[in-house]
């Protein structure tokens, strides 16, 4: 049943967001009737929906340490997990659990985030091929066919990869935003370069051609899929639900999830609990976000609060009704102020020197004087700083610390550092499978794979600690600096036959004029430098037979063969394996259900596709980690609170982010069909850093 006034709330970013919700959530004062008071019944019967996994993990552990008694019953507590498109886009973790997850009667399954990309990534091949004439130079109204023309689009497949991402985030984007593709046939993009009139015709033939094929398979679009599971939930929600719902963390960011808070807010057991609304920003500033075209103000996209600006108007309430649940200490609210003053609209900084002189240099500088500065001359210098502030942590007994940041590059530099002292951290993000244990041996594998023998490379492969050969590591490490030193310093002969490199070697050690250490290079060292150079051979010896131009299938095939034999140990079973071990075994075979339909592949051809690829699949772990640190995404740290936040990586184009369109369609093409600006990016990331700034102890770097 709905009531007639939306019940929206709100927590100041000065309190810890699920603490200050577990408190009044069981003390009844989010949904009248539901708390403690009402029996543990009660409480099992609420559904809380939560933007992601590790917030539903913490909020449990929030609700259960306020519960009396050994054992209860907790909330049903949902994360939204893909809901927030637009948002999750922006941290790095967005798998998780979605409304429905797995098979629902009557929805069509998405299509596989892997299979999507090949589809799209052959048909961007197919238009490279046509555009060889797309581009004609008219010089006295005579066409000239002498005129070399660009290059616009290369058939690369790991270019083709990438377009193909940048063309499923527009089909994504069209989809969160409730843009009809029919909109295209309205864009006149004359006055722009001719390539924007070249993509456009190509996104008509794509979005005649994607429907279709994702008819004939029986599939949708993951994004259309969410849309799909969002109005069943408010459709069920509206007709059936007597039971306590609450939504909690989500600013609504796509026209999905603006829905579902608007039909939950309106329950008559419904609530919605929204993180960090501005309510002391005066309404000139307020109103001035959206921007007017009327008075000529720019919309201020990049405002933290825009988000929550284009909300609140779809629950259908004012900012003047949302009640804050709570109250900040006064340090913490007059630093929130400040930032409020801070990041105000442009048009309305002409009141800053007001708010100057409302409040007290004392007060200022108690507000502030928990948060420290970190302006480091470079990247490493930065994460030693930050592993330290973490580290110094851990000398506080039960103090907990969060290094939120959206530089991945910072994350594994920061945890490298406190690798040191033996201490793991929990990334949220993982980690790219280029950079793991098993994804690093993949890319060196494809990199020695070429018949000239590659001294860096081929040192490198025999370096890791996973690759055995069949043969005892501790011999492998000895060898490779016998190997080093013996055969590959130097100019080196017959590369194209790397046992014949050895021969050469071991020829050349017996002249009187060579270096002393090959010399010193035991007779019984020469035939084990023969033997792991012929196993290293043999192990590469699959990716060597594949024809210079073959299939995407027999390059996997290849590589998996290449994989087993160099972990092979003594025993013939492979070594340890790790989280990066079951990624890449996944990533395979992914990309071998869906290479039937692929063109042939060159070795440089697969070893650039499968760096790009490698790079954007995602290594969780690890399993065992330190239980007082924590390394946050964005979004998750709006939640999720720590004694010590750290907020990592605050430099232009990374936070905030760039502001950058996709290939497909520029800026003003955008905006003529109804998609948002770019800078909407930078707006989320600014009311995540005001988020994250309203804890207690904060260092910014």
């Amino acid at each position: 049943m709905s009531v007639a006034t939306p019940r929206v709330l709100t927590i100041h970013p000065g309190s810890p967001f699920l603490a200050t919700f577990a408190e009044h959530f069981l003390a009844g004062r989010v949904v009248p009737g539901v708390g403690l008071d009402a029996g543990p019944l009660a409480l099992a019967a609420a559904t809380l929906y939560v933007p992601t996994r590790r917030a539903a993990r913490a909020l449990s552990g929030e609700l259960a340490r306020r519960l009396p008694g050994p054992a209860a019953l907790l909330p049903r507590i949902v994360p939204l997990g893909h809901l927030e498109t637009i948002e999750t886009g922006l941290i790095f973790n967005a798998g998780g659990l979605e409304i429905g997850d797995g098979p629902v009667p009557g929805i069509p399954d998405a299509i596989g985030v892997i299979d999507r990309r090949m589809v799209l990534a052959r048909l961007v091949v197919a238009w490279a091929e046509k555009l060889q004439h797309a581009i004609t130079h008219v010089q006295d109204n005579v066409v000239r066919t002498d005129v070399r023309e660009p290059l616009l689009v290369t058939r690369a497949p790991a270019q083709a990869w990438h377009l193909a991402g940048d063309l499923a985030g527009l089909v994504d984007e069209m989809i969160v935003e409730g843009v009809d593709w029919q909109r295209l046939a309205s864009l006149a993009p004359g006055e722009f370069d001719k390539y924007w009139q070249i993509t456009l015709d190509f996104l008509k033939i794509a979005t005649d051609f994607w429907p279709k094929h994702l008819e004939e398979r029986r599939l949708v679009d993951p994004a259309a899929r969410q849309n799909m599971l969002v109005d069943r939930e408010i459709a069920r929600l509206q007709s059936a639900a007597r039971d306590p719902v609450v939504a909690i963390g989500s600013t609504g960011t796509n026209a999905a999830t603006a829905r579902l808070l608007a039909a939950i807010s309106r329950l008559d057991r419904g609530a919605v609990v929204l993180p960090g609304l501005d309510l002391t920003l005066d309404d000139r500033a307020w109103n001035a976000i959206p921007g007017d075209e009327a008075q000529r103000i720019e919309p201020s996209a990049g405002h933290p609060q825009a988000a929550l600006r284009r909300l609140l108007p779809v629950l259908g309430v004012g900012r003047e009704q949302v009640r804050e649940l709570g109250a900040p200490e006064p340090d913490l609210a007059t630093r929130h102020r400040l930032l409020s003053e801070s990041f105000r609209p442009a048009d309305t900084t002409e009141v800053w020197p007001d708010y100057l002189k409302s409040v007290a240099p004392e007060d200022l500088r108690a507000a502030l004087a928990d948060v420290t500065l970190i302006a480091a001359a470079d990247e490493r210098e930065e994460a030693l700083a930050l592993a330290l502030r973490m580290r110094e942590t851990l000398e506080t007994p039960g103090a907990t610390a969060a290094l939120v940041t959206p530089d991945r590059a910072l994350a594994r530099r920061v945890r490298a550092e406190l690798a040191r002292w033996n201490v793991e951290i929990d990334d949220s993000g993982g980690e790219p499978l280029a950079t793991s244990s098993h994804g690093v041996v993949a890319r060196l594998a494809l990199a020695c794979a070429d018949r000239p023998c590659m001294p860096a490379e081929w040192l490198a492969l025999l370096a890791h600690p996973l690759v055995r050969l069949g043969l005892a590591r501790r011999e492998i490490e000895r060898l490779t600096g016998l190997l080093e030193v013996g055969v590959l310093r130097g100019v080196l002969a017959s590369r194209d036959e790397p046992l014949d490199m050895v021969e050469a070697a071991r020829q050349a050690a017996s002249d009187r004029h060579a270096h002393p250490a090959r010399k010193r290079i035991s007779p019984r060292d020469w035939n084990g430098l023969k033997q792991l150079v012929g196993a290293l051979c043999e192990a590469l010896k699959p990716l060597r037979d594949v024809a210079s131009k073959a299939p995407l299938g027999d390059w996997i095939a290849a590589h998996r063969a290449t994989m087993a034999a160099l972990l092979a140990t003594q025993d013939d079973k492979s070594a340890r394996a790790d989280e990066s071990a079951e990624t890449l075994q996944n990533l395979l075979d992914e990309l071998a259900a869906c290479a039937q339909a692929q063109p042939d592949y060159r070795a440089d051809d697969y070893r650039a596709f499968f760096d790009l690829v490698s790079r954007e699949a995602t290594v969780r772990g690890p399993a065992r980690a330190h239980p007082r640190l924590k390394i946050l995404g964005l979004l998750e740290a709006r939640l999720i609170n720590a004694d010590l936040m750290l907020l990592a990586g605050l430099d232009e184009t990374i936070w905030p982010p760039a502001a950058t369109t996709d290939a497909f369609l520029n800026r003003p093409m955008r905006a003529e069909i109804g998609l948002s600006m770019p800078e909407r990016r930078i707006g989320q990331t600014a009311h995540d850093f005001v988020q994250a700034l309203g804890a207690r102890h904060v260092v910014i770097s």
